[in-house]
């Protein structure tokens, strides 16, 4: 994209950030449809063109926009916000736009979180089994840990046996079993 481009995407955005009630999704919902037609009169080199040519891309891109009907799940948002903002329904293009990116931000979060569950949880599993084989060694040679600091030796040695749980963690477990 050239940074005129960049230019025209970044006032999109930045606008879209300061939207905060009814008139101002009107206002910014015009100005976006404007933008769009502006990019798309730069996209097929016309920026020079006479007025009427570019009143007759505008009237083209605009009846597209309204007759555009996708079949693509991804696009069925984006094909919704451009037929409402060619039918001059600016407010509700903007209210979809903005419901669309604040339903993503959440499904990426919760996408995010699940992951970090899953995550989470196969590392426990693994290190829950390890513990578990670690107090199974302890109890078959619980003779060998008798005396005063015998648990504490006991969870030294399987911290050297049973990588990677740390002392504190076999002491603690140790600690439970009587």
């Amino acid at each position: 994209m050239n940074s005129k481009n960049d230019t025209v995407l970044h006032k999109i955005l930045s606008d879209f950030e300061k939207c905060v009630d009814p008139e101002s999704e009107k206002l910014l919902g015009k100005r976006a449809w404007k933008m769009i037609l502006q990019l798309r009169i730069e996209q097929l080199g016309s920026s020079n063109a006479s007025k009427k040519i570019k009143e007759k891309i505008n009237a083209k891109t605009t009846a597209t926009a309204l007759n555009w009907d996708t079949n693509d799940a991804a696009l069925s948002t984006t094909q919704k916000i451009f037929n409402r903002l060619a039918s001059g329904r600016y407010s509700e293009a903007i209210k979809l736009a903005q419901s669309s990116v604040h339903t993503k931000e959440e499904a990426s979060k919760k996408v995010l979180q699940q992951n970090a569950v899953k995550s989470a949880n196969s590392k426990h599993a693994k290190n829950n089994k390890i513990i578990d084989e670690a107090m199974e060694y302890f109890k078959m040679h619980r003779s060998e840990y008798k005396g005063r600091g015998g648990k504490k030796r006991a969870a030294r040695d399987l911290e050297r046996l049973f990588p990677p749980i740390k002392y504190h963690t076999y002491l603690k477990h140790l600690k439970k079993i009587k």
